[in-house]
């Protein structure tokens, strides 16, 4: 496990500071370590649409094709897409 060596401070109102430690105690934690579990899982998922992702100059050629290659569907897919729906079916 790394070793903690950063602070981060913060200032609260009474009633967030007694709604965090009582959450904390509820589970058996203590305070900060219940305020950054749950700030490292909120900044988890806030980043998580933003990850950039490095690949070979080959493999983005690749993805680019593929991309750009068009669509072949199975004969039954096309003709499911080309059945009128019921909802487009003449009364």
């Amino acid at each position: 496990m790394a070793m903690k060596t950063e602070r981060l401070n913060l200032r609260l109102t009474p009633s967030q500071d007694a709604v965090l430690r009582q959450a904390a105690a509820s589970r058996g934690e203590s305070t900060s370590d219940y305020v950054l579990r749950h700030a490292v899982e909120a900044a988890e998922a806030d980043l998580a649409d933003r990850r950039v992702f490095v690949v070979r100059d080959e493999a983005w050629d690749e993805l680019q094709r593929l991309l750009s290659a068009p669509s072949s569907l199975p004969a039954a897919m096309t003709e499911l897409l080309d059945t009128p729906s019921a909802l487009e079916q003449p009364e």
